[in-house]
Parts: C-alpha cells; structure tokens; sequence
C-alpha cells in the first residue's frame, strides 16, 4: 500500500480528526518533494504531528493505529529520499 493509499485510509475513516491528520500529512510530504522544507524540518513536522495527543485519544480502531503507524513510518523515512 502506498503512502497515499494509507492517508487516503486514514482520511476516509470519516473522523475529523484522522482527515486533519491525513491532510496535514499529505500537504508536508508535498511541501518536501517540491524542497519547501528541509529532510530535518520536515521529519521534525512529521513526528510531531504524529506525537499529538489527539491521535492517542480518538484512534479506537487497531487497524486504523496500524495504518497511522505504517504511514507515518513512510512519510519519515521519505526525508532520505531528499
């Protein structure tokens, strides 16, 4: 599954707060690969956005944390690419 197809997950889940998530993600990992952030803001960006505590609060689904975990794992080992 592709970073895209995980956020995509994510977002569909109808959650506003995993859409926000996911859109947050999605608009760093472009502003990335177009060199608007360094590797080290944006894994920076990427870890703090994953380390907020709503994430903790409204993830109830086990399958939806391990979308969020594998996703987010990408987006920080993108920063290499770059």
């Amino acid at each position: 599954m592709t970073i895209e197809q995980q956020l995509e997950a994510i977002f569909n889940t109808g959650d506003p707060n995993m859409q926000d998530l996911a859109n947050r993600a999605m608009a760093l990992k472009q502003a990335l690969e177009q060199k608007q952030l360094s590797a080290g803001e944006y894994t920076e960006m990427i870890n703090d956005l994953y380390h907020e505590k709503n994430i903790n609060e409204s993830v109830q689904d086990l399958q939806l944390k391990e979308n969020i975990n594998t996703a987010m794992n990408a987006l920080v080992n993108l920063a290499s690419m770059y």
